[in-house]
């Protein structure tokens, strides 16, 4: 969540197969999340972070972002 906040274009470099190895089989999901982040400027203010890992190995996380200007 970090990078997708301070170093999308690190991320986009990432090929998806690392995802997978980073995350597990729903790693791809996280390039919706880079795709939502190239919608926005370079520079964003972060609005809300929550990152959750229940019970189940699955974790849940929420980012909300805005652009600076």
């Amino acid at each position: 969540m970090e990078r997708l906040v301070n170093d999308p274009d690190g991320l986009a470099d990432m090929p998806h197969v690392e995802y997978i190895r980073d995350a597990g089989a729903e790693g791809v999901e996280l390039v919706m999340g880079l795709i939502m982040r190239g919608a926005l400027d370079e520079k964003v203010n972060e609005l809300h972070r929550f990152y959750h890992v229940p019970a189940s190995n699955t974790a849940v996380g929420y980012l909300i972002l805005e652009n600076t200007a």
